[in-house]
């Protein structure tokens, strides 16, 4: 217990800070109320989020900048091997970076096209996004990055580059990348591993649910691509829940999901669809970390707790800002929010 007072009394003391400083639900159903797009952008211009105006690209990129900076205060205080597991967590946005550079790429966009929608976080950050911008072709890229952890995962789904196109490159990076993410929490102590993996597990459901929904009932593929392109780990959705969803074609959701917390969650996408149901999903991993963040403090849970729950209200920032500018009714808007703090 002394060795963990010490490794986290200084991050939780900050963490604390920071958790004070998001909106909250009650802030973001205040925020629903406003009556325009605009009006929304103003109120954010005094809060940590700052001016969030512009185009929807700028906006996405001034709310992540808020993230990056919570990030790099918390990697501040953080020791090995907590550090290096924090930072890989926060890679997923250079993921999505890579992601975007791909289509980018695909489609023979400028790097000044692609720049509005490319979020760099420092100290995170380790590959040359607008480098990588100049490439010409999808192979020159995936030679470009052959010596960063993203290379072997590209190399490797090359050859299903011409029958997939972009995709092939796009799964791959996404599953190795949260492959290698939970094989990062060996590295930490024993009593953080269990505390990580329950937060990334359930994390994990929620990717995999969303990835089955669009590859089964949009893309229609196969039983066998649906498993191979949805990632092995996770905390309730597993292996045999995959498969059943992968195998049933006229919905199934409710009693594959029948044992598990998503239970409830499995009823509403039979219902209105996943897209609708998806925020109780996030709700659900909110409240776990709420939870977590309650009682004893000392462990990895609280600062990647705070830096999900970060990017929860991040994502209900978005839906909000979008459903504005749709002129979706307020209390439509709030139903969307999965943010549960207070």
């Amino acid at each position: 217990m002394a060795g963990e007072l010490r490794r986290y009394a200084a991050t939780n003391a900050r963490v604390r800070t920071l958790l004070s400083t998001l909106l909250g639900r009650d802030g973001l159903e205040m925020l629903c109320g406003y009556p325009s797009t605009e009006a929304v952008v103003e109120a954010l211009v005094p809060t940590p989020y700052g001016a969030a105006a512009g185009d929807r690209a700028s906006t996405d990129r001034r709310l992540l900048a808020r993230l990056a900076e919570v990030g790099r205060l918390v990697l501040d205080l953080l020791d090995e091997p907590e550090q290096t597991f924090v930072r890989e967590y926060l890679r997923h946005h250079e993921v999505a970076n890579l992601k975007v550079l791909i289509r980018g790429v695909a489609q023979r966009l400028s790097p000044q096209g692609l720049a509005p929608y490319v979020v760099l976080m420092p100290g995170v950050t380790s590959v040359a996004i607008p480098e990588l911008a100049t490439v010409h072709d999808l192979r020159e890229l995936v030679e470009r990055l052959a010596h960063t952890p993203y290379g072997p995962a590209l190399h490797a789904a090359l050859h299903h580059l011409d029958a997939a196109g972009p995709f092939a490159l796009e799964v791959a990076l996404e599953l190795d990348y949260y492959d290698r993410l939970w094989a990062a929490t060996d590295a930490l102590h024993t009593s953080d591993a269990p505390r990580a993996r329950q937060i990334l597990g359930s994390l994990y459901d929620i990717l995999n649910l969303g990835w089955i929904a669009r590859y089964r009932d949009v893309w229609e593929l196969s039983p066998e691509e649906i498993l191979n392109y949805t990632l092995r780990q996770g905390r309730w959705v597993t292996l045999d829940v995959r498969r059943r969803l992968a195998e049933d074609r006229a919905g199934g959701w409710q009693p594959a999901l029948a044992a598990t917390p998503y239970a409830e969650v499995g009823a509403a996408i039979e219902t209105r669809g996943l897209d609708a149901a998806s925020p109780a999903l996030w709700r659900l991993l909110a409240a776990q970390i709420q939870s977590g963040l309650t009682g004893y403090p000392f462990h990895i849970g609280v600062p990647l707790g705070l830096l999900v729950m970060q990017e929860i209200e991040i994502r209900d920032l978005r839906v909000l800002l979008a459903a504005k500018r749709l002129q979706v009714p307020a209390p439509e808007v709030l139903a969307q929010v999965a943010s549960v703090r207070h």
